[in-house]
């Protein structure tokens, strides 16, 4: 009797069992059917892997049992192609190809195959081996992708991508007309090729750094083109992630603004010349204020002051003449031109000093705040009380004249539309500013009547305070009054 140890076949049996489930289960986890087919003829199926049955729908078997099953569910638009490429498997042993193929549930889906041909010792076709997987999803992943790209190149503004680096991955169309750089001049470039080399700096931190740390930014930003032209452009950003969250690039949209930023510029430099002319009138409106103030003042004044004396005396000798002649018509007609003469004068310092008070040049704001006061209650009736600190303002000629006229002003806007009856006004002085406070206990000036076509003499006022590096404030309270104040630097060159 002969035995034989047959432990050492079953284990090699059992691991070979073990080898094959393994990877039948590896193979049916997996999206991609491996298979073994006819070299020729229908190319029906020898051997399908069993995850065939979760690709198509048909189980394994019935791939073997019916050979004409693969060819026959080709797509019509697909079947002639893809047979000569299986027919040329002859002369090339290889192919790859993709084709549309329709599963059980009756949806056509695109599958990938990869096959190479096995021959016999003859030449002659044995059989195929390949790799069958379904890539619908990738090529409506592609076709998106593609469809996005057509789009974003037809925008004519410029959509740009850039790594986290700043290194160009993407420049459409609008980027090629707006920059004048091809895309395959830009692609792989840093950004920064299209930014002034002073914006360089501006760029790192004021551009790439906040889309980074918030997600989104939006920024206006500078850019020279190819041919050197600078221009202004409002950036967007949004920080690209992945699947997992991570952030994987940046792509920016800009909207060309130059048109805008030099229309901009302009205006700003118009209003600049234009402020600068209001300030020139304003200077010579006062200088030629001021010579006729002294002419009326001195020619006029001085002839009708002469002309009162001649009359005076006149009337004097006529009074004296006791009866050499009947004096009583003449005496009344120079009674009444008398009356006249005191009447002229007294109209001609008015004019004057509306023109321009003495008391302004003579001794300085303070004086002159008081006496605008006290005239101001002597004509309206309304309460007028000023406090001044210190006793002396240090501001220059032109300073004075700029817060006497806005009080003026103020003051003649109180009597017109305030129905105040009490007038505060405050003059004070910093260490860096002089401030005019004008409070009244009237209605209270409104928003609509601060921005209405009416509002010129605010206007006037703001630029008056703003022509001296100043600001104008203007506030009103319903049923409380309104306080105005003007706030403008000390001139440098004073002595604290």
């Amino acid at each position: 009797m002969i035995f034989y140890d047959l432990s050492k076949r079953r284990q090699a049996e059992q691991a070979v069992m073990k080898g094959q489930a393994r990877q039948a289960l590896i193979l049916r986890g997996l999206p991609i059917v491996l298979y073994s087919a006819k070299g020729s003829g229908d190319y029906g199926a020898l051997w399908v892997s069993e995850n065939i049955e979760r690709v198509t729908g048909f189980p394994a078997q019935r791939f073997l049992d019916d050979s004409t099953l693969w060819a026959s569910r080709l797509h019509p638009h697909d079947q002639d192609k893809t047979l000569r490429k299986f027919n040329a498997l002859s002369e090339t042993d290889a192919l790859a190809t993709e084709y549309r193929w329709q599963r059980q549930d009756g949806e056509y889906r695109w599958f990938r195959d990869q096959a190479m041909l096995v021959r016999q010792p003859d030449g002659g076709p044995q059989e195929l081996i390949g790799l069958w997987a379904d890539v619908t999803g990738e090529r409506q992943a592609n076709e998106l992708i593609r469809r996005q790209a057509e789009i974003i190149n037809q925008i004519q503004e410029s959509v740009i991508t850039v790594d986290l680096n700043g290194y160009v991955t993407s420049w459409n169309h609008g980027a090629e007309q707006l920059l004048g750089y091809a895309a395959t001049e830009a692609l792989g470039k840093h950004i920064s090729f299209v930014y002034p080399e002073e914006d360089r700096e501006f760029l790192e931190q004021r551009v790439l750094a906040p889309v980074i740390a918030k997600g989104t930014h939006q920024v206006e930003i500078r850019r020279r083109t190819k041919s050197g032209t600078l221009r202004f452009a409002q950036l967007s950003l949004t920080l690209l992630r992945d699947d997992s969250g991570d952030p994987i690039s940046i792509v920016g949209y800009s909207m060309d603004i130059t048109d805008r930023k030099r229309g901009e510029e302009a205006l700003l430099a118009s209003r600049n010349q234009l402020a600068a002319l209001a300030v020139r009138l304003e200077s010579v409106r006062e200088e030629e204020r001021g010579r006729i103030a002294l002419e009326v003042h001195d020619v006029l004044g001085q002839a009708l002051t002469g002309l009162k004396l001649d009359i005076s005396w006149v009337y004097k000798q006529l009074v004296e003449s006791q009866g050499q002649i009947e004096p009583s018509a003449v005496l009344l007609r120079l009674a009444t031109s008398l009356k006249l003469v005191d009447a002229t004068i007294h109209s001609v310092r008015e004019i004057a000093t509306t023109l321009r008070p003495s008391v302004l040049d003579q001794l300085g704001l303070e004086a002159a705040i008081e006496w605008q006061a006290q005239d101001f209650h002597h004509r309206t009736g309304i309460a007028c009380t000023t406090s001044i600190s210190p006793d002396h303002i240090h501001v220059d000629t032109e300073q004075s004249t700029v817060l006497f006229r806005i009080l003026q002003e103020v003051l003649t806007n109180v009597v017109r539309h305030a129905h105040a009856t009490e007038v505060d006004i405050r003059l004070e002085e910093t260490r860096e500013h002089v401030m005019l406070h004008v409070k009244d206990n009237g209605k209270g000036i409104t928003a609509a009547e601060q921005s209405g076509i009416e509002a010129f003499g605010l206007l006037g006022m703001r630029l008056r305070a703003q022509q001296q590096g100043g600001t104008f404030d203007i506030h009103g309270t319903s049923g409380e009054g309104t306080t105005v104040t003007v706030k403008i630097p000390l001139s440098p060159t004073h002595d604290d």
